[in-house]
């Protein structure tokens, strides 16, 4: 499975990019932030602290990076199972464009999978709370 998840922060990188790289899905960053976006591309992973009684660090792999301003987008939205978001509401706005486009792409090529989208936000504040 391959999923195209917008926002390369904390909150995508440090929770969502986690949850689904261990669940075994290929995992394409989408950020405008160029040193994190190529830094992705090199290395194929990173790593992260999971703190509690001790803290531990754990290197997520199976992942790249696209800028997110890339017409990249389009086709990946066409062909990945999954669009996840770790973005406020002013990027969301810029990035709907990108998703309509990718889901019209994704029609015009005859993909009828089912595509998945979700906002990591809302997941975050949930568990948050």
């Amino acid at each position: 499975m391959k999923a195209l998840h917008f926002g390369a922060g904390n909150i995508g990188r440090g929770f969502i990019g986690k949850l689904l790289a261990d669940a075994g899905i290929h995992v394409t960053f989408a950020d405008v932030n160029e040193t994190v976006v190529n830094a992705l591309i090199e290395r194929q992973s990173y790593p992260v602290k999971i703190v509690g009684e001790d803290v531990v660090v754990e290197e997520v792999t199976n992942v790249t990076a696209v800028n997110s301003t890339s017409s990249d987008i389009i086709d990946l939205i066409a062909n990945v199972e999954l669009v996840t978001t770790a973005v406020g509401p002013t990027v969301l706005k810029i990035i709907s464009k990108s998703v309509a486009q990718g889901i019209e792409k994704r029609a015009a090529n005859g993909n009828t999978a089912p595509l998945n989208i979700m906002h990591a936000r809302t997941w975050y504040a949930a568990l948050a709370s």
